[in-house]
């Protein structure tokens, strides 16, 4: 009996698991449409902004890797040794990444259904 018991939760687990990497890989390919959007907007034509980005999901972790430029860009303002500068402000990184985030949490506790466990079922049979 103890045995059926863990062998669901062990299909609970890997189902869970599947649910948050198919949204983290999602919300990836959101994060990157979005920027590149609005850098096509504002009129980048750098092919290094464009390429130097990945976003990556293993297991329950998205990872976001970036130039260090893309940070200076969205910046509004920098210190200098004269005092703080004030340049033009691209919103490329943290409006963006803070944005997607909300949408993140706000799908894990939203879509997490039995019609969402069923189509995981259906697609990952091998696994489960």
């Amino acid at each position: 009996m103890e045995l059926n018991n863990l062998y669901a939760m062990s299909n609970e687990t890997l189902i869970k698991q599947k649910f948050i990497s198919r949204i983290l890989r999602e919300e990836g390919e959101n994060i990157r449409q979005a920027q590149t959007q609005i850098m096509g907007q504002r009129g980048f034509t750098s092919r290094e902004l464009f390429s130097d980005r990945r976003f990556t999901s293993d297991k329950n972790k998205l990872t976001y890797t970036h130039l260090p430029k893309h940070r200076f860009i969205d910046m509004s303002s920098r210190q200098t040794k004269q005092g703080k500068i004030k340049k033009v402000a691209h919103p490329i990184h943290n409006k963006i990444l803070m944005g997607h985030a909300n949408d993140i949490v706000f799908r894990m506790g939203v879509e997490y259904t039995s019609r969402m466990k069923e189509m995981l079922l259906q697609e990952f049979p091998q696994h489960i």
